[in-house]
């Protein structure tokens, strides 16, 4: 597990809002460039043309061994691109070796100005067209807008009007140039190059979600061993940016579902999570959990007695461990969902072909063997119940929609509800079964095939889905409708936004992250009412603590404090409606024990937000905020009159206004 530590002096949390307008991905792309808090969004970063193997299709930057950290006003990512034939799985190519070797500097060099610095190296020859440099801009904010031309022949024909649509199967326009600055309503983004090359537009607004596509090559042709490429690009982003008060408005009338609050996974995976459990346990009311089930350890042959096993002192370490934690979280009453990650080789259909996924899973539970298997699931929760005192509320198998690692179709999911509920039931166990537990929002047709078989449906005692890599307004709502369809709570099982930043740690610290997180979760909080967000996790695996290692004591970090924030408020407190009318600020709102919360997340520049819809007898809110410096910072009391209040949000910030009984 890497472990990393706040360096930066005077700033609480390693790193401010001020100490870096560029927002950069650990992948080696800029997000954009913020200024005075307002984020000026476009992407870069660097592909290879032309696969080598058949397809000839671009491939991703950054596949593998990402670093990213910080020195100084600089953000460096390192890491490999790795080429392969993606027709023979994503598992293929991940393992191949990395031919480049990939250094990206990201340097602040004034207000709105960034360098990007880059370095490859060819670590094996190549054949391939070349590697190139793009840049999408946001269709937007540039559509309608137009580009000039910086340092080309081709200068004199003036702006280039950006408003027609081009078939976004072809490049429309090629030309020699140093640099492009393009030029719009409310945005101005600048991009010089080290020298003049050859700039290719391309256009994708004919899709829903399609931008602007323009790239330059940084080699062409194949490449050899040890060639090194560089170039330097300097882009200088200005624009609009909005102060304007934003007006925020609560609907008492309408309660919606209750909300427990923030919950965690607590799936035990190194020797340093159970002191960063104690320490999240300790400072963090947590109102759900989810620990591992594993099935694998717990019968790893078919005819072994896994609970004589037990009893006789061979009880596997992992087994052991995760049942202790489920103690942990009974003894403290804290409900949790149970869950299976991976499952025995009897219980599971042989590999197709030998083929491995990428994910080192995706095999369906052989239908032959479920009495077996339901038999050494419901054994693992009596076993629980009996000598540890836990009894999980709900059960799932993990991801199974992806396949991480029990694949099921949504077919294979009703039938498991069915067999596993039956079973469980017949037995006398309380513990339920999770409708969804997706890997993200996307899949929600996943659940519709149990949904509509009553014989499942009797089964279930919740819905979930993960958060990662966030969802559409359209998918939360079907989470929300489906759960309250059932009449059971909706859980996210798994709270997080990008799913492999466990590989480039460092990038937790970064404002943006927690920003962006603490934004997903309070919109679901809006539209789709769970009763708990359980993050991933409370553990040294994707950790909200720094230190722990070389004598330094564990301490918060700022997405610490955004997430105890959000669950500040009792349990079982309702959702009540909320609505903005800048998108900047994201709002949800709560009531429970005669007490008002109204939470809002500022991804904008400083501004104030008028709060209206509050009842009669609110006088006054305490305002808590969290951000670069702050960790839930009571900054005192704001006067309420006629039901509206008026409170200033800092960019970058989450402010929780709280009323008084």
């Amino acid at each position: 597990m890497a472990r990393w530590l706040v360096a930066t002096a005077g700033v609480l949390f390693g790193c401010s809002a001020a100490f870096g307008q560029a927002e950069v991905s650990a992948s080696g792309g800029l997000r954009g460039i913020r200024i005075d808090g307002k984020l000026m969004a476009f992407k870069t970063g660097v592909r290879v043309a032309g696969s080598p193997g058949p397809g000839g299709a671009e491939q991703a930057e950054m596949l593998g061994n990402v670093q990213f950290h910080r020195e100084g006003n600089q953000q460096i990512c390192e890491g490999g691109i790795r080429l392969g034939d993606f027709r023979r799985g994503f598992a293929y190519v991940f393992r191949a070796p990395s031919q480049l070797g990939c250094r990206m500097v990201f340097e602040d060099a004034g207000v709105g100005v960034v360098n990007v610095d880059v370095r490859i190296k060819v670590n094996a020859d190549v054949k391939t067209d070349g590697v190139n440099f793009y840049l999408h801009l946001p269709a937007a904010d540039y559509a309608k807008g137009s580009v000039v031309l910086i340092d080309s022949d081709a200068s004199a024909i003036g702006q280039i009007p950006l408003t027609a649509t081009r078939p976004s199967e072809k490049h429309y326009l090629s030309v020699m140039a140093g640099g492009l600055r393009f030029l719009s309503a409310h945005r101005q983004l600048e991009m010089r190059l080290d020298s003049p090359r050859e700039i290719v537009f391309g256009d994708d607004r004919r899709k829903p979600d399609g931008d602007l596509d323009i790239y330059f090559p940084l080699a062409t042709g194949p490449l050899t061993e040890g060639q090194e490429i560089r170039a330097r690009i300097t882009f200088r982003s200005s624009g609009d940016v909005d102060r304007s008060q934003a007006n925020v408005v609560i609907d008492p009338s309408r309660p919606g579902s209750e909300f427990d609050g923030m919950g965690g996974n607590f799936r035990l995976q190194s020797p340093g999570d159970p002191l960063e459990i104690q320490y999240n346990l300790r400072n963090m009311r947590v109102a759900w959990g989810r620990v591992a089930m594993p099935l694998n350890f717990w019968q790893p042959k078919e005819d072994v007695d896994s609970t004589q096993a037990a009893d006789s002192g061979k009880m596997n370490g992992e087994v052991q461990s995760a049942m202790e934690m489920a103690r942990t979280l009974a003894l403290k009453k804290i409900p949790m969902i149970i869950s299976v990650w991976s499952a025995p080789d009897w219980a599971l259909m042989p590999r197709q072909g030998g083929r491995r996924f990428f994910f080192g899973g995706g095999r369906k539970i052989n239908p032959k063997k479920y009495d077996e298997v339901c038999k050494s699931i419901g054994s693992y929760l009596e076993y629980l119940k009996v000598h540890y005192g836990a009894e999980p509320k709900y059960f799932s198998f993990n991801e199974s929609d992806l396949g991480i690692q029990v694949l099921q179709t949504p077919a294979d999911h009703a039938e498991a509800i069915k067999r596993l509920g039956a079973y469980f039931a017949s037995h006398g166990l309380v513990t339920k079964m999770v409708l969804g537990d997706t890997s993200d929002p996307k899949p929600f047709k996943f659940i519709d095939v149990a949904m509509g078989d009553p014989e499942a449906v009797k089964y279930v005692g919740a819905v979930s889905f993960h958060s990662w890599h966030g969802g559409t307004v359209g998918q939360f709502t079907h989470w929300g409708r489906a759960a309250k369809k059932l009449g059971v709570p909706l859980l996210v099982g798994e709270g997080g936004t990008d799913s492999n930043s466990y590989a480039y740690p460092n990038i937790f610290l970064e404002p943006w992250y927690g920003l962006e997180e603490i934004s997903e979760y309070v919109e679901i909080c809006r539209i789709c009412q769970p009763e708990a967000i359980l993050q991933w996790q409370l553990t040294g695996n994707y950790s909200l603590l720094t230190g722990g290692e070389d004598g330094n004591p564990l301490a918060p970090t700022e997405r610490f404090w955004l997430l105890r924030q959000l669950g500040s408020m009792p349990a079982g407190a309702k959702a009540i409606p909320v609505s903005c009318d800048k998108k900047e600020i994201v709002a949800c709102a709560f009531f429970g024990d005669g007490k008002y919360w109204v939470d809002l997340v500022n991804n904008g520049a400083t501004r104030v937000v008028a709060v209206s819809g509050l009842p009669e007898g609110v006088t006054e809110l305490r305002v808590l905020v969290t951000d670069g410096g702050r960790g839930m910072k009571d900054m005192g009391m704001v006067a309420v009159g006629g039901g509206a209040a008026q409170v200033t949000l800092d960019s970058g910030s989450f402010t929780t206004l709280v009323s008084d009984p």
